[in-house]
């Protein structure tokens, strides 16, 4: 047998296959840019065709066209037992006799027929492009139903014939089975049974792998919630249209002529006019590129900007694709147009079913019909068990018995069949319910973690105490003034005393630079006078420089007040401190790792080395700005531009999923991207949850990395004070000036009082603005705030919760249920509104959103006591209202970006309950803790955990006022200006805190017994 006969099928399975799993389409980069990817995919498989027509021509010998006196055209499709070419001899009988010579079509007609297909093409390229712009209105795909419009349009084109002259012996009258049989499993009928089989599977199958939507907003202010169901309806009579005039050119360039075949009088090739008329769509894109670039300047740079991302996605799509095409024709040929659009039509099924069933289900979620998958499995497997049957006894006569005869490609064709469904079933994993609710377990996980924490935070009960635990810790010496930085720590009752790793962490790259590198570095960050201030500190005395902005001078005000509280024990120095809300520095995380892996080396700790105090000629080493050369491009102004890739990913890892996947597909919930973060639907991991690096679904789920309104950025490692950063920023946190100065302060009144918890309203309330970041071109629906506020106010989706089984046998399980009835058994009630105007936004994104959204009436700060739930999220940079929320006695749910200094203090579901920023999980946190059904004694009726959110409240209260108030901002700035000092000191590796010798013995001794502690753990 011809090995070609089983190349081109099998590098048709293994295309569609690839292009079937999830990487090169639903995680590509290539639909970042959905025109450019189109213009060239459809110019290199046109050019493919054309290339490969040339090479056939070739190859083939040069006659003139022969059409066989007395032969009746018609289509007969071969065996795939019996692969081989069709013989120009071979004999076809037909009941409709003898025809004669086919008549050969005009120039004109079939030019006629290929503009069609090309405005069909374009047309459908135009739908596409506005449908996945708004990805987050569409519903279900019809293409599963596109191989069943094709066959039925196959079984019009070639009624079913005999396979036996009408005056044969053979002929008599037909049963009702016969001619049942004789549809499904004769003729160019056999085609419809399978594919309307594989086309309900594939269909069922894109619905259950899609239940679970994200909380990206689908607007119903405007017209996409209803026009783009309708274009994708539009959209898929296009698809038909286009498949029927391809199949119909294919399937006449490999066929027989006849009267209605099309067939161009020079013999020129269908499969090069298919060719000719991709390159032309393919140009008219490129036409329409020309027209747009000068018409609307402000797509200019992404129309001519190609990231490495995008050109790796669109190579793999620019090879696949046109090798698919090349093997479908080939396998044309040898098979049949049918034969090869199934092959390519259950591959895909095959691999979409496979897929939906692997899922990782992490505790059961996200819920998933398992059993329904299954069905639809077997469902496909007859689907395919049919078709190969049909193939089979095509050539023989169909009785009142069908005989089963499979030949040797049938027969290996079945065994694969059987080993993927039986890894279909092995993948196939029942969810089982939830035994014990998974935020029971975090709350213990958290006790321990936050004892753990406690204990090792504040180890030291003396200066040589500290003095030990500080080299064990960071492997060196205590920088000068340690012992004033103690005492004033010790004076103001700081529980916190050895656990500083955020300053660590903060300050690790700037280490393997030298002082001098960070003092120009400094000074050069301060000329730009963008968006930076500057804080001097001379002689114990702190002041701001003169480019401070009036707008931002009270707020540097209170840095240089709390500054004061300790001035006179920290070096000189210049500190440039961020007067944005978003972070500043993002370093590419090669950059980032050289630095991290180069620190300054420092001595060992000598038992006989003297203490040494900060250079005495620093404030000459600081350069003034204006001896400085400015450069304005020093921070790249990446406003109201998407900023995930070039701020947020770019610190990533190479193999990290956000360097490799896009997920562009708003509509779905990326549950791959919460399980490295979540036991089910609940945060588990406070820190990685805002890790952008395993999760890029995060792209379009945060202001910050939408459409920023105030990001001025750089990728140089600079020494930027920020009061917050959002992770794989290099930004150094310091204190908010914004709680120093009690901007949004915890009081209470007669008036305004705070109740015990049992006595508030049960309610989650939230009241904002919409300043995460500037709205344009829609880039609101996927802002946090925004969608919070749709979530539960907008009923447009179902959502999952996790409930009681209803057998009464405590065990739970994850379901899906509209919103308005969540709510309405919710013993929480919810109050979440917008406080109008709204902010930062642009042309119709202001009215889009006053429409959508509604507004609720603004209340005073001391109001919120009245609320047992209190929900905090950030907007473009940390929220002021966290601490003093946490000062109440009402249990906080933060979603939250950014990070701020006390990280690491605070323990998740221990003093706060974290809620993920996809908000996937809040209906079922809010039945955990309020009660689902008790008032209605619903059969899923859950009550609620009142006391455990009552020890929450009361915890969070009582560590925050241990931990977070204004002493311990004072103390951990003095720590870490410290720190800096050190840094920026020309003797960085000599300057250090030592205690006398008198006192030496003692810290001997203290290391002493903790190295036997150590020893004995």
């Amino acid at each position: 047998m011809d090995r070609k006969a089983l190349f081109f099928p099998c590098g048709l399975v293994l295309a569609s296959a690839y292009l079937s799993t999830a990487t090169p389409l639903d995680y590509s980069f290539a639909l970042d840019k959905p025109l450019h990817t189109l213009a060239l995919v459809l110019l290199l498989t046109g050019l493919a065709l054309v290339a490969a027509e040339a090479w056939s021509s070739r190859r083939r010998p040069h006659h003139h066209t022969h059409y066989p006196p007395q032969q009746p055209a018609t289509y007969i499709a071969l065996a795939l037992s019996n692969v081989q070419t069709r013989h120009p001899g071979e004999e076809i009988w037909s009941e409709a006799g003898l025809h004669g010579r086919p008549r050969a079509w005009s120039v004109r007609a079939v030019g006629a027929l290929l503009a069609l297909l090309l405005f069909a093409i374009c047309g459908r390229i135009a739908i596409f492009y506005r449908v996945i712009s708004h990805v987050e209105c569409s519903g279900p795909s019809a293409w599963p139903f596109l191989p069943l419009v094709v066959a039925l349009y196959h079984s019009i084109r070639h009624p079913s014939q005999r396979q036996y002259p009408a005056w044969s012996p053979d002929t008599r009258m037909r049963s009702p089975l016969d001619r049942v049989f004789g549809f499904v499993f004769n003729g160019s009928t056999r085609y419809i049974i399978p594919s309307l089989l594989l086309s309900i599977s594939s269909f069922l199958v894109s619905i259950k792998s899609t239940t679970l939507r994200s909380s990206y907003i689908c607007s119903i202010a405007n017209s996409d919630a209803t026009s783009i169901p309708s274009l994708q309806f539009f959209g898929f009579l296009l698809d038909c249209i286009v498949a029927q005039l391809i199949y119909r050119l294919v399937d006449d360039g490999i066929s027989e002529p006849d009267d209605w075949s099309i067939q161009l009088q020079d013999g020129t090739s269908n499969h090069l006019l298919v060719g000719l008329t991709l390159i032309a769509s393919s140009l008219v894109l490129v036409v329409a590129g020309i027209v747009i670039y000068p018409a609307m300047p402000e797509h200019r740079e992404w129309m001519l900007s190609f990231p490495s991302d995008y050109l790796l996605g669109l190579l793999r799509l620019s090879l696949m694709i046109p090798f698919m095409t090349l093997c479908f024709i080939k396998s044309a040929r040898l098979y049949g147009v049918m034969s090869s659009v199934l092959i390519v039509a259950f591959s895909s099924a095959y691999i979409g079913v496979l897929r939906a069933l692997g899922t990782g289900v992490s505790h059961s979620f996200p819920p998933k019909s398992t059993v329904g998958l299954v069905l639809c499995l077997t469902l496909l497997t007859i689907a395919l068990i049919i078709h190969l049957l049909t193939d089979t006894n095509i050539e023989t006569r169909i009785r009142s018995t069908v005989p089963v005869r499979l030949g040797r490609n049938q027969s290996a064709t079945f065994i694969v069949l059987l080993i993927a469904f039986s890894i279909g079933v092995v993948v196939y994993r029942r969810q089982g319910p939830v035994l014990e609710h998974p935020i029971a377990t975090l709350i213990d996980i958290a006790a321990v973690q936050h004892d753990q924490w406690a204990s090792q935070a504040h180890r030291s009960n003396s200066l040589a105490e500290a003095v030990v635990h500080y080299r064990q810790r960071y492997n060196r010496d205590p920088p000068p003034n340690f012992d004033k930085w103690y005492n004033f720590a010790v004076n103001r009752n700081s529980i916190v005393i050895d656990d500083y790793d955020n300053i660590e962490e903060d300050l690790a790259p700037f280490s393997s630079f030298n002082p001098d590198d960070l003092r120009l570095r400094t000074a050069t960050v301060l000329a730009t006078r963008d968006g930076v201030g500057g804080i001097r500190i001379r002689d114990g005395k702190a002041g701001l420089f003169d480019n401070v902005e009036e707008a931002h001078r009270e707020t540097m005000e209170g840095v240089v007040a709390m500054i004061q509280k300790f001035a006179e024990f920290l070096p000189d120095m210049d500190l440039a401190m961020n007067m944005q809300d978003e972070s500043r520095v993002a370093v590419p995380y090669e950059r980032l790792q050289d630095a991290l892996d180069n620190p300054q080396p420092y001595p060992m700790s000598e038992s006989d080395r003297a203490a040494k105090g900060f250079s005495a000629d620093r404030a000459e080493k600081w350069l003034h700005m204006d001896h400085v050369r400015n450069d304005p491009h020093f921070f790249e102004d990446a406003r109201l531009k998407p900023a995930y890739e070039t701020y947020g990913s770019i610190a990533c890892p190479p193999e990290s999923r956000a360097r490799k996947e896009r997920h562009w597909n708003t509509k779905t919930f990326c549950h791959t991207c919460t399980q490295g973060h979540s036991i089910g639907a609940f945060v588990a991991n406070w820190t990685l949850s805002a890790d952008p690096c395993h999760q890029p679904d995060i792209a379009n789920l945060h202001g910050m990395y939408l459409s920023p309104s105030g990001l001025m950025g750089t990728h140089d490692i600079v020494p930027i004070f920020s009061q917050s950063r959002a992770p794989g920023f290099a930004d150094i946190r310091y204190p908010s000036p914004w709680n120093y100065a009690d901007k949004n302060k915890y009081s209470f009144d007669e008036k305004s009082p705070d109740p015990r918890f049992v006595d508030k309203l049960d309610v989650l309330f939230w009241r904002g603005t919409t300043t995460e970041g500037m709205t344009s071109y829609g880039t609101w629906k996927g802002m946090l705030r925004q969608r919070l506020v749709h979530l539960l106010n907008n009923e447009t989706s179902r959502q999952p919760i996790l409930l009681p089984k209803p057998d009464h046998s405590g065990r739970l399980e994850y379901m899906l249920k509209r919103t308005g009835d969540i709510k309405r058994y919710l013993e929480t009630k919810t109050d979440v509104r917008l406080i109008g105007p709204i902010a930062r936004c642009a042309g119709q994104d202001c009215d889009d959103q006053s429409r959508e959204f509604g507004f609720g009436d603004p209340i005073e700060f001391k109001q919120h006591w009245r609320y047992r739930y209190l929900f905090d999220t950030d907007g473009a940079g940390f929220s002021s209202r966290f601490i003093p929320f946490l000062q109440s006695n009402s249990v906080i749910f933060k979603a939250a970006l950014f990070r701020e200094w006390y990280e690491g203090r605070l323990t998740a579901w221990k003093h706060f309950v974290p809620v993920d920023l996809r908000l996937h999980d809040l209906f079922s946190t809010l039945a955990y803790f309020g009660g689902y059904g008790v008032e209605e004694r619903n059969k899923r009726m859950m009550e609620g955990k009142i006391k455990a959110a009552e020890k929450i409240a009361r915890d969070g209260k009582v560590w925050t006022e241990k931990v977070l108030r204004k002493e311990d901002m004072e103390i951990y700035m003095f720590r870490l200006l410290l720190e800096w000092g050190r840094l920026t000191d020309d003797a960085r590796t000599e300057v250090c805190f030592r205690m006398e010798k008198g006192k030496r013995d003692a810290e001997d001794k203290v290391g002493i017994v903790e190295r036997s502690e150590v020893q004995e753990l």
